[in-house]
């Protein structure tokens, strides 16, 4: 499959971003490395398009998202930072396809129109957990058009399902195109955590990323659900988007890199693949 050029997981503390983390950068420098490495990589394969999908866009219970508009953009004013923008096309064609493989595979997708978007009172922008990976995208020099994909409150079997439909979209489209799922680990990882200290939280990271390393999904379903439940995270769903996405593929790990110095898992994580299996 020549089309997909590339996969990572990435995370998104806006800390990562200079000009909002400032000196803090110096206590998450093996992520930020890893981020640029990864970016750098997948820069070097010219993908036309960037896919990321995010769990801290419109959540559904439901449903999983996909922005409809011509043109994204988003700042990190929220987090004290105003001046620091991005902007990027969309790319009409394959949002097209993946909608119409979805279809084909019983994937209930919400599409994030302007009507939609105002009678959910929802904003039609960048959130962090899409901001943050696609700022060190730009830094390494990406200039291309993206797809925003927000994940569902979905069974994890059916996100993998949604990577698969994601998969064939791009199978089916003349373009270059990258995947990030954006997600961080367990938020619960010492006392003073976002989310509280729970001892499972290392234990979770742990096994995700050992599954991650071994491209094990048999792995990732097979983990309890009260360890997830304890551990507190956001990117498990995006994990298993990705994992559909390089379903029956040869993908080779290049990139491996995790810390947790304020209480939460950092995972960058990213594949180069080679072709179907």
């Amino acid at each position: 499959m020549d089309n997909l050029v590339g996969c990572a997981l990435m995370p998104h503390p806006p800390i990562m971003i200079p000009e909002v983390g400032n000196q803090e950068l110096e206590h998450i420098k093996i992520t930020v490395e890893a981020a640029r490495q990864v970016s750098e990589m997948l820069k070097d394969e010219n993908p036309q398009t960037v896919v990321i999908i995010t769990p801290h866009g419109p959540v559904f219970e439901d449903a999983v998202a996909i922005s409809i508009h011509p043109r994204l953009r988003g700042s990190m004013a929220q987090f004290g930072a105003p001046d620091v923008t991005l902007g990027f096309e969309t790319d009409n064609l394959l949002i097209k396809n993946i909608i119409r493989n979805c279809q084909r595979l019983g994937i209930n997708l919400t599409e994030l129109t302007d009507d939609v978007a105002k009678s959910y009172r929802i904003p039609l922008q960048l959130d962090h957990g899409a901001f943050v990976p696609l700022y060190y995208l730009v830094k390494a020099g990406f200039k291309g058009q993206i797809v925003h994909l927000s994940v569902g409150m979905l069974a994890y079997e059916e996100m993998y399902t949604f990577g698969k439909a994601v998969q064939a979209a791009i199978s089916h489209v003349g373009k270059r195109v990258a995947v990030i799922a954006s997600g961080d680990l367990s938020h619960r990882l010492t006392p003073d955590a976002p989310a509280g200290y729970s001892p499972k939280g290392a234990e979770f990271d742990r096994q995700l990323v050992t599954a991650l390393t071994n491209i094990d999904v048999k792995a990732l379903l097979n983990m309890d659900k009260n360890l997830i439940e304890e551990a507190g995270q956001c990117g498990l769903r995006s994990v298993f988007f990705l994992m559909g996405v390089m379903g029956g593929l040869d993908a080779e790990v290049v990139t491996t890199s995790y810390e947790g110095p304020f209480g939460v898992g950092y995972a960058v994580i990213a594949y180069k693949i080679k072709g179907k299996k």
